[in-house]
């Protein structure tokens, strides 16, 4: 069985840390990052679980968060990445295949 690979947004929200699924579009929240990646997990899995045994996947899974949300993650991750070329143009990657068709 292949792995699920969901993108998910964490922002500081004045005290709190936001998370947002932007496949399924499940927040949730923590008061540093562990947390909030911990809560968005859990929120993820008793999202699925409850739109699986409602047998209803077929109108909740995926259910994408809002463009603008998605744009703010790409603009973070295209900055993160070119950090990371610049620092090593020889490192090592790894590739996500993705195959449309």
């Amino acid at each position: 069985m292949d792995d699920v690979n969901f993108h998910i947004l964490i922002e500081k929200d004045d005290d709190l840390y936001s998370a947002l699924c932007l496949e399924l579009d499940v927040a949730s929240q923590g008061e540093t990052i562990p947390e909030a990646k911990q809560n968005i997990h859990e929120a993820i899995e008793l999202y699925l679980e409850s739109v699986i045994e409602a047998d209803e996947e077929k109108d909740f899974i995926p259910r994408p968060a809002p463009k603008e949300e998605w744009l703010k993650y790409f603009e973070i991750e295209s900055r993160r990445l070119k950090h990371l070329l610049a620092r090593s143009a020889q490192g090592r990657f790894r590739m996500h295949e993705v195959v449309y068709g």
